[in-house]
């Protein structure tokens, strides 16, 4: 695989997707990304403070906010941290192969010939079980509060991108984390291989 190539995971929350992510990065011997190696990148980038980019990577901006922008000839500082995001992912990827898991990585590095764009769901159960039992985020999770969570990602997918948050036509192959996530990172590596010229 002498030719850089890109790997993009969307998931839905608590399907594992960092997991899988940087085991996937680890056997392919590139680089890993998510949002929190990300952020103090950004910051820089885009001049705010780390905490400010925290809040805001996770925020799309109101219809309000917008068109006042937009009449002031200003970008929100939402759609500011957006764009710089996209610097930074895309700097990072002209230094070489990477697996990036989420911050819309699919869209950011869409111009991108050696892409490969997965997309991971999961059942209610085993979410929030990992959730609040692998992750140890929080004590308990509730089905409604899991679902807002995964309501909250699209909403921002779909304000940025335009494009609908897990619809199958937008990736190049979708997994069940229920299946378990060595098992599905032994599949995404076996795909990778394949399909960017490494032995299966």
């Amino acid at each position: 695989m002498s030719e850089n190539f890109y790997i993009a995971i969307g998931r839905q929350s608590g399907c594992g997707g960092r997991l899988v992510g940087k085991a996937l990065a680890d056997r392919l011997g590139i680089a890993y990304y998510d949002k929190d190696n990300i952020i103090d990148l950004v910051a820089e980038d885009c001049g705010l403070a780390r905490q400010s980019v925290v809040e805001l990577m996770e925020r799309k901006t109101s219809s309000l906010l917008y068109e006042m922008a937009t009449f002031a000839h200003t970008n929100p500082l939402e759609e500011q941290v957006f764009l710089s995001k996209n610097r930074v992912i895309n700097a990072l990827a002209d230094q070489g192969s990477m697996v990036i898991v989420g911050s819309c990585g699919d869209y950011v590095l869409r111009d991108r010939e050696r892409l490969l764009k997965v997309f991971l769901y999961g059942s209610i159960e085993q979410r929030i079980d990992r959730i609040v039992n692998v992750y140890k985020d929080t004590v308990s999770l509730s089905p409604q509060k899991l679902k807002s969570m995964d309501k909250s990602r699209a909403d921002y997918y779909r304000f940025f991108t335009s494009y609908k948050w897990g619809d199958w036509t937008n990736y190049d192959i979708l997994f069940n984390t229920d299946l378990g996530l060595d098992p599905v990172t032994d599949m995404l590596e076996h795909i990778a291989k394949v399909r960017f010229g490494g032995e299966a």
